[in-house]
């Protein structure tokens, strides 16, 4: 798997192993898109649990591209809860991101880790 960093790595594996939740592809697709916003996101994973409601509200200050992978890392884990149009998750990337969120696709739906 591809990061956009070692820090985007780092912090990928310590929340993988936080979440408990091994290759589950909800959990891993979530993750590696939230790793990869460059915030502080650590304290909303849980073992078993991303605590997204929490995370929204954190968001409020946050850029509309971080804005734009957190509702993408919400909808990659829960579809049903926290759905997302993908024209407007890629409208406020920049071609860094967009990688990452086509990553993040192809965790949860082809299984790639």
């Amino acid at each position: 798997m591809k990061f956009k960093s070692k820090a985007h790595q780092d912090l990928f594996n310590v929340l993988v192993e936080k979440a408990g939740q091994g290759g589950d592809p909800e959990y891993s697709a979530a993750i590696y898109v939230l790793s990869a916003i460059g915030k502080e996101v650590s304290k909303y994973v849980l073992s078993g649990e991303i605590k997204f409601p929490a995370l929204f509200k954190a968001a409020e200050v946050w850029s509309s591209g971080e804005k734009a992978l957190l509702r993408l890392a919400a909808t990659l884990f829960n579809a049903g809860t926290w759905p997302v149009a993908v024209d407007d998750v890629f409208y406020h990337l920049d071609g860094e991101n967009q990688l990452v969120a086509v990553r993040g696709l192809a965790i949860r739906y082809m299984g790639l880790l």
